[in-house]
């Protein structure tokens, strides 16, 4: 049967028909056009069938009729006449083939990783698959690989791009869930989510429970004014976060809401920063009396756990450690309440220790977030921390759906988010199971007060740091990645602190003037005073602990126990507190001081109202002096100017950069 286009290009008839799964097509002319149109449906010129032909599996690509009416209704369209059987000829007419699918998750023969495989070059589409978590380019497969771990983010993938799973990639699904179980929960499947964890609102059932023990949990403490309506706005839910600034004391709300539930639960497990858990021992036992605490640490296992009500464990040992996992497995069950304090920690969607805690923390009934920063780098950070609470509030089973929903990313830096979409939409969601108030709305506080001090670099610092641009830079300034932006400042900020660790591979030590600025400030300063001395690196924490007597050191070097026993000598007999902002800014309550010299600062503005906030809080009767060590070098500057502006100093010179389309000054 033949079928015309509208305008025939050559009088010379394509005839097209299937042998078995094979779809064939003889044209007796030498058309280069024509070759084109069938190369790019993926035939191939078979010498044997003195015809182009294609085999077809139709697992993958449809059924040989649909691909043979496609291929006609493509030369038809391009000015070829086309002899083929009446039933291909009537479903062309009718349009009713099926399209071929392009888009492919296949399992891997070798790698035991799903294959996002699609036709075209689509590099939109290339850079989206790249980002899902661990994902590679395999080059012999020409496909892109992502671990079975991570199903739910490929299932996502697959949703939004319109991708479909093989057979065998469906097979591997199966498998993928298993892996997900070994890796979240080693040696012990995951207990399977009870319904009523699923309600919106639970139901009074007298006798629901009756299993659980008595309990006598006092509380020695009355709630704060500002404090009420956060207990008032949580407690009705079973899922709820604090989002209360540092100071305005969530940790004792959590405590009340544990408390007015505690007929409900038979204990409580409090997610922490291990540095943190001896702190929130010690506040648990300053509001109330009656039940036990247990402190875990990394020797803890489910055979040895004592039987108490209150569970400390360290946010980052349900990363390092499956004696931990194993042990909160078997403690966490439906009437467990699960606390998750600075939930920041948990903001990495693919992060082990997100995905074990969301995971173990699905079957209890009670879930609750505490953290006074809930987004430092945007509502990216939402979605673990909500995800924890439960999947229903966002309404999305994976990151990359609420990614395709809420994130734009940048088209020139793969992965750079540049604007979140349909953020009022995020707050509707969100607003029914959160509380969230600042310190000026509730508090009054002495007011903080600030100074700078400045110094000069030496003719040493001046020439490294030259030397560190011309390197790290390479003549080039206006197209800079974010991640040679943050190399290129820490490195300058190393300079003036007076060292450089060039490269990760040479060690350089350069006089400097910091340490000494330093002194001159601390002359200024009562000698009954206690001073914490923020460093951003560990070795700045050194040099001032040779230098300086009378000092207790805290950073993330130090073990569990030796912090812990340094924060002792602090608040004991050490006048200094040499500390790191990321290991000493989060969670500690530091009232004694009055004064904190930033002898250097974190390029993350969040890091540093953390820090601050350690002496500035409830309780605080004196005003507290916060005195930064600034060098006249560009990189000080550009963290000053930051710091003022409450920007991130990354983020704040890549937005320069932009609007000046040109060389920045460093």
């Amino acid at each position: 049967m033949l079928l015309s286009p509208v305008s025939s290009r050559t009088p010379t008839i394509a005839r097209v028909w299937c042998s078995g799964n094979t779809v064939l097509c003889s044209f007796k002319e030498h058309n280069e056009h024509f070759r084109k149109q069938v190369k790019n449906l993926s035939l191939d010129w078979s010498e044997g069938a003195r015809a182009w032909a294609r085999s077809i599996n139709p697992d993958l690509n449809g059924s040989p009729a649909d691909r043979a009416a496609e291929l006609v209704a493509r030369l038809i369209n391009s000015g070829f006449v086309c002899d083929v059987a009446s039933e291909i000829a009537h479903a062309v007419q009718s349009a009713s083939w099926q399209s071929e699918q392009m888009r492919w998750v296949k399992a891997g023969v070798n790698d035991n990783k799903f294959h996002l495989r699609w036709r075209g070059t689509d590099e939109n589409l290339y850079w989206r698959a790249k980002m899902l978590p661990e994902a590679e380019y395999n080059h012999d497969a020409k496909s892109v690989t992502v671990p079975l771990i991570y199903f739910s983010e490929v299932i996502g993938f697959a949703e939004e791009h319109e991708f479909q799973f093989t057979q065998a990639a469906r097979e591997l699904l199966v498998k993928s869930k298993q892996e997900y179980k070994r890796v979240i929960l080693p040696e012990v499947p995951t207990p399977t989510p009870c319904k009523q964890a699923k309600q919106k609102e639970p139901s009074f059932d007298p006798n629901k429970f009756s299993d659980i023990p008595e309990r006598h949990l006092i509380t020695l403490t009355g709630l704060l004014p500002h404090q009420v309506p956060s207990v008032e706005k949580v407690l009705p839910s079973r899922r709820g976060a604090l989002f209360m600034d540092m100071g305005t004391g969530k940790t004792r709300c959590a405590i009340e809401l544990v408390a007015r539930r505690q007929q409900r639960i038979n204990r409580v497990i409090w997610f922490c920063p291990v540095s943190l858990k001896l702190t929130i021992a010690a506040e648990i036992e300053k509001h109330t009396n009656g039940e036990s605490i247990h402190i875990f640490n990394d020797g803890t296992g489910r055979e040895d756990v004592p039987n108490a009500f209150w569970y400390i464990v360290g946010i980052e040992s349900m990363s390092g450690s499956d004696r931990v996992v194993l042990a909160v497995h078997h403690l966490i069950d439906q009437d467990t309440f699960v606390i998750v304090d600075e939930s920041s920690y948990i903001k990495g969607y693919a992060s082990k220790r997100s995905m074990r805690i969301s995971e173990l923390s699905t079957i209890a009934r009670y879930r609750l977030l505490l953290t006074g920063t809930p987004i430092t780098q945007g509502v990216v950070d939402l979605f673990a921390q909500l995800r924890f609470l439960s999947p229903d509030i966002l309404g999305y089973n994976s990151f990359y759906s609420f990614a395709k929903n809420h994130l734009e990313y940048s088209e020139k830096y793969p992965g750079m988010v540049v604007r979140a979409l349909h953020v009022g939409q995020l707050a509707d969601k969100i607003e029914p199971f959160i509380y969230q108030v600042t310190k000026e709305e509730c508090m009054d506080l002495p007011e903080k007060l600030y100074d700078q001090v400045y110094f000069g670099l030496t003719d040493e610092q001046h020439d490294a740091y030259k030397l560190a641009k011309d390197e790290i830079l390479n003549g080039i300034l206006d197209e800079i990645p974010d991640y040679i932006i943050f190399q290129l400042f820490t490195a300058l900020q190393q300079i003036v602190s007076g060292f450089w660790n060039r490269h990760g591979k040479e060690f350089i030590r350069l006089p400097h003037k910091r340490i000494e600025t330093l002194q001159s400030i601390l002359t200024g300063v009562p000698e009954n005073e206690k001073v914490i001395i923020w460093c951003k690196y560990v070795e700045s924490v050194q040099q001032i602990a040779d230098t300086l007597s009378g000092c207790a050191l805290y950073y993330g070097d130090l073990s569990e126990k030796k912090r812990d026993e340094q924060l002792n000598l602090f608040r004991q007999s050490a006048r200094f507190l040499v500390a790191t902002q990321a290991t000493g800014g989060h969670g500690l309550t530091l009232n004694e001081a009055h004064y904190h010299i930033f002898y250097e600062n974190e390029f993350k503005y969040s890091h540093r109202v953390q820090a601050e906030d350690r002496s500035h809080r409830i309780g605080q009767t004196e005003h507290v002096t916060y005195i930064d060590v600034v060098s006249n070098s560009g990189i000080d500057r550009r963290i000053q100017s930051a710091i003022a502006k409450k920007e991130d100093i990354v983020r704040a010179f890549r937005n320069e950069v932009n609007q000046r389309k040109g060389v920045v000054e460093l």
